[in-house]
C-alpha cells in the first residue's frame, strides 16, 4: 500500500505543480491541460487501484456514478421488497454507500471553497494529505516494530 500511496502523492504533486504553474487553463485542449489532466486521471487511477486491492468491501471512492447508481438499485428493491436476507444486504450496503455519497458532496463543496480561496494553489491541499497518510502509516509501522522489541 505505501508503494500505490508513493506513486500516487508522486503524480499528485506533478498535477499540483502543473495546474500551478500553467493554470489557469485558457485552452482546454491546449497540451499543458491535457498533460495536467493525464497525470491527475493517472493519480486517480492508482487510488482506484489501491482502493480495489486493499479495501475490497468499502464503497468506491472514485466510482460515483456506480454509487449513486447502485443507492438507486438499493432503494428500489427495498420499495419493492426484498425477502428478509436479501433486505439486509441492501440496507447495509445502503448505508455504506449514501455516507460515501455524502462525504463526496462535503468534499465537492471544501474544494470549490478552497478553489474560490486559493486559486490553483487549492491543488496542493491533496498531496498534502497523502504525504500526511504515508507519514502516518511509517509511524504506525514504527510503533508496531518497537512494541515487539524486547
Amino acid at each position: 500500500m505505501s508503494t500505490l500511496l508513493a506513486a500516487q502523492l508522486a503524480l499528485m504533486i506533478l498535477g499540483a505543480g502543473l495546474a500551478t504553474l500553467f493554470g489557469p487553463f485558457s485552452n482546454a485542449d491546449g497540451y499543458a491541460a491535457v498533460l495536467t489532466g493525464l497525470v491527475l486521471v493517472a493519480a486517480m487511477a492508482i487510488q482506484n487501484e489501491a482502493h480495489r486491492a486493499h479495501l475490497p468491501s468499502a464503497p468506491p471512492s472514485t466510482i460515483m456514478t456506480g454509487t449513486t447508481t447502485q443507492i438507486m438499485m438499493d432503494i428500489g428493491d427495498l420499495m419493492h421488497g426484498l425477502a428478509p436476507d436479501k433486505a439486509g444486504a441492501a440496507r447495509g450496503r445502503l448505508a455504506q454507500m449514501t455516507v460515501s455519497a455524502f462525504a463526496f458532496a462535503v468534499g465537492c463543496t471544501l474544494g470549490a471553497l478552497m478553489y474560490a480561496l486559493l486559486g490553483a494553489l487549492c491543488f496542493w491541499i491533496p498531496p498534502a494529505l497523502v504525504l500526511g497518510a504515508l507519514s502516518m502509516r511509517a509511524a504506525l509501522a514504527d510503533a508496531e516494530i518497537h512494541a515487539r522489541l524486547p
